[in-house]
């Protein structure tokens, strides 16, 4: 991370503060108002108070996963062997004529539902 100059330290800090006192009047609730929170937390993480959350690291599952399916399937436009475009990718290529397609897909949980 780059370090912040005084200024901008003491310019982020103000603008902190007042998210912060909207935040603790409750406008965030308030239709249109989501964006406070999301303002909030980008200064925060700017200012280091937040520590960044790492991307999760799903290449070898998803290799493993990919290299089950291209064996399955074959291409749609010529019959042709497919190979995976690049490591942690969810699509192959046709290798004969060059067709691009998706083989797995990921299914995300939604946020508030526990089941």
């Amino acid at each position: 991370m780059a370090s912040l100059s005084e200024e901008t330290k003491k310019n982020l800090t103000s603008q902190l503060v007042k998210l912060g006192d909207m935040l603790g009047d409750g406008l965030q609730h308030e239709p249109g108002g989501k964006w406070i929170s999301r303002e909030y937390n980008k200064i925060c993480r700017a200012l280091g108070l937040t520590p960044a959350r790492p991307r999760a690291n799903n290449s070898q599952l998803i290799n493993e996963h990919m290299a089950k399916r291209i064996t399955e399937v074959v291409c749609r436009e010529c019959s042709g062997h497919l190979k995976q475009t690049r490591s942690g990718s969810m699509r192959a290529k046709c290798e004969a004529c060059g067709a691009v397609f998706r083989l797995l897909t990921v299914s995300r949980r939604k946020k508030g539902r526990t089941s």
